[in-house]
């Protein structure tokens, strides 16, 4: 059952307010049940407001902690960037809007967890219990190429029960649904038979090849990964599928879009060095980042490489631009 979320754009012309309701839905309506509603209602989450509005009495007298606040006014120079809650018009890109909306939302799921007094497991305690070795992870995929260079269609067995089909050639990847990827103790893969094929094809959807493998990888990796100490940027965002920790992986995003040190981005969001290096061993296993020069990144920082740890996961990706063509 989808969680409601209520919303209110207010004081705006429609069309603006239509290219908003359109990414909001585009963002969040696959995880919540989007409620629009006016600014007088208790349930109010997520207000969208024209800034010349925002001392009315019925704004003024809104709960700040239930309900986040985004303004929103003209300014060419600043056009579609969010300052201070503050978004400036004319809208170029829906970028800043979906990292305000992934936090506004993040505030209101840790408010219902404070009101219920539910008590959940942060992503690293959660990963410390995980069985997989990262070294298991990257030899497993290194596999493939090894003993199968000629072959693009695999099966992901876990426990000789198959859990995921992919395709190398036309980047698609076709995840058991109902197969909970936190009871998962061991896997390996091999060449996919025609029915499992068939099977998976006809059962589940697919699934874009870079962004599966990273999901898949960061669900199953451990705590301790290599340590990528160089300089990075993506090649395509993540998108993660998670109740937790959405927004701190957005913001990793953010930064690696531009090319930096995992340094820089701890420095800058106080996200920790373990949680950005295991964004970038998924990321690095789903071929999405490259890695750059230091002068080519976003503050130049002199950095130690450690090449010995992160070898096996290197030499699968070279493989993995091969097959595909990269």
């Amino acid at each position: 059952m989808m969680n409601n979320v209520y919303i209110s754009i207010f004081g705006l012309n429609l069309s603006t307010i239509n290219d908003f309701k359109n990414i909001i839905n585009n963002q969040i309506s696959s995880d919540y049940k989007i409620n629009w509603t006016n600014i007088t209602d208790d349930r109010l989450d997520i207000l969208l407001i024209n800034e010349d509005f925002s001392e009315i009495n019925h704004v003024k007298n809104i709960n700040k902690k239930t309900t986040s606040i985004l303004k929103v006014s003209k300014n060419e120079k600043s056009a579609g960037e969010i300052q201070n809650n503050h978004l400036y018009l004319p809208l170029v890109s829906s970028r800043a809007v979906n990292l305000w909306l992934d936090e506004a939302l993040e505030k209101k799921q840790q408010l219902q967890q404070s009101n219920t007094r539910m008590s959940f497991p942060t992503e690293e305690e959660k990963e410390k219990h995980k069985k997989i070795d990262y070294k298991h992870i990257s030899s497993t995929f290194s596999h493939i190429y090894s003993e199968y260079p000629d072959i693009s269609n695999f099966t992901i067995l876990n426990k000789d029960i198959a859990i995921a089909v992919f395709d190398l050639n036309n980047n698609l990847f076709y995840l058991d649904s109902e197969f909970n990827l936190e009871n998962i103790s061991d896997f390996i893969i091999i060449p996919a038979e025609i029915n499992t094929i068939i099977k998976f094809k006809k059962h589940f959807k697919p699934k874009d090849l870079h962004h599966a493998f990273w999901q898949f990888v960061w669900d199953i990796s451990p705590y301790e990964v290599p340590q990528y100490n160089n300089t990075y940027r993506l090649l395509k965002w993540p998108q993660p599928n998670l109740k937790f920790n959405r927004h701190a992986l957005l913001k990793i995003s953010a930064y690696l879009s531009k090319g930096c040190s995992i340094q820089y981005i701890h420095e800058k969001t106080n996200i920790s060095v373990n949680t950005i290096n295991r964004y970038l061993f998924a990321c690095d296993i789903a071929q999405m980042m490259e890695e750059i020069p230091s002068h080519e990144a976003l503050v130049n920082v002199p950095m130690v490489v450690e090449t010995n740890e992160i070898g096996a996961v290197r030499g699968f990706f070279n493989n993995l631009r091969k097959k595909l063509g990269l």
